[in-house]
């Protein structure tokens, strides 16, 4: 095939996840499961920078409404003062609870290991409701062990908007 042809069809692939971690496809919610998980599992910066995915050998640009990660789950693990998370795309990883911070709407994210933002679920930010304190008005941390984790602040949305 034509590599005009092949890169303008990647970037019209109508796909999109949008800030609740859903992939939609020309605006429609991607509804079979294993589909859906295969396009998170896949997901990557492409070497112009953009998030795209990759079904076998075939890749297409994804337009991001907030975020291109998200935490599905989190456990505590109070001896080590660390969050475990489960991703959409199947990772688990251990999470730096200084690296949350408070967004939009007040949707609690996190930096992963490598820089990338992801969000946490409805789910996932409610785990650690318990854990979590307004200090003066409008500033919070969360407890873990013996140790208050300050939780900053972050615009993301706008800048990290894709649009293929």
């Amino acid at each position: 095939m034509d590599e005009a042809l092949l890169q303008r069809l990647r970037e019209a692939s109508g796909l999109r996840i949008d800030n609740e971690g859903r992939f939609l496809h020309e605006g429609e919610p991607i509804e079979h499961e294993r589909l859906a998980a295969a396009l998170h599992k896949n997901l990557h910066r492409a070497p112009d920078g953009r998030f795209a995915t990759r079904l076998g050998t075939d890749w297409a640009y994804v337009a991001v409404d907030d975020v291109a990660f998200f935490v599905r789950s989190l456990a505590v693990d109070e001896a080590a003062g660390e969050l475990r998370a489960e991703l959409l795309d199947g990772r688990a990883l251990n999470l730096d609870p200084d690296e949350l911070s408070i967004g939009h709407n007040d949707a609690l994210y996190v930096k992963l290991p490598g820089g990338e933002r992801a969000r946490l679920s409805r789910a996932a930010q409610l785990s650690l409701s318990d854990r979590l304190q307004e200090e003066p008005p409008g500033t919070f941390s969360i407890k873990l062990g013996d140790r208050r984790h300050q939780i900053g602040q972050t615009h993301l949305g706008v800048e990290q908007t894709v649009k293929p």
